[in-house]
């Protein structure tokens, strides 16, 4: 039975598809095709990355790792997911890596900031007490925040693309600016990830940046 953080997933992946008809009509049929790898490739990397995350309660039950439905992805393996979906589909029909990411990258913030509703109605991504007036329960309400910021990028993105960008540009702000949001709100989470003492999603973001720069040079430079 599909939940209702099923629902609003399902619906954030169909919004980033129709937007990025709308803002790319000449790459519709591109959109629709790479989606499909990226969308697949996508939830599984972001499922595997949550599953290595929450281990000690998955290994208890193995058969709860595919009730996917229930909540529990992870953007970062999702995008790293989703890249490789783009990469493979690249390879098999011949067609450019960064101009097909740049969509992708044009779009996902949108995406993001719906889906993150989902993570509301499943109870999810509430963050450290505190006292403001928008709490939620007593605390900061870090769907709402990532949300909001991932709306303000996802403009900024669309902006960006009618410049009629160098590939790979769209691509390095994602990147960049959505790694810049998460490594700060993570110093809000009362849980996080970490390994060795630092948080895992910090430091792919600081990764994240990283490789934006990176692609963001390169491009400059040709």
């Amino acid at each position: 039975m599909l939940s209702i953080y099923g629902i609003v997933i399902s619906i954030s992946i169909f919004s980033c598809l129709i937007a990025a008809e709308k803002i790319y009509p000449e790459k519709k049929k591109e959109i629709w095709d790479a989606g499909l790898y990226a969308v697949i490739a996508g939830i599984a990397g972001s499922r595997i990355y949550h599953v290595i995350d929450y281990w000690q309660y998955y290994k208890e039950s193995p058969v709860k790792i595919l009730e996917v439905w229930n909540g529990g992805l992870g953007i970062w393996g999702a995008v790293l997911g989703g890249a490789l979906g783009i990469g493979i589909y690249s390879l098999v029909h011949k067609n450019s890596f960064l101009e097909i990411t740049d969509i992708v990258a044009t779009v996902l913030p949108l995406g993001q900031a719906i889906g993150r509703w989902g993570n509301y109605f499943n109870s999810e991504l509430a963050g450290k007490e505190t006292s403001l007036p928008w709490a939620i329960q007593g605390k900061h309400p870090l769907f709402f925040y990532e949300s909001v910021l991932n709306m303000i990028l996802f403009l900024l993105l669309v902006r960006f693309s009618k410049r009629n960008p160098a590939p790979g540009v769209l691509l390095s702000i994602y990147l960049a600016g959505y790694g810049i949001i998460r490594f700060f709100l993570e110093f809000l989470r009362v849980t996080p990830w970490k390994m060795g003492g630092l948080n895992v999603a910090q430091m792919v973001s600081i990764l994240s940046i990283g490789i934006a720069l990176i692609i963001f040079i390169k491009g400059r430079r040709k």
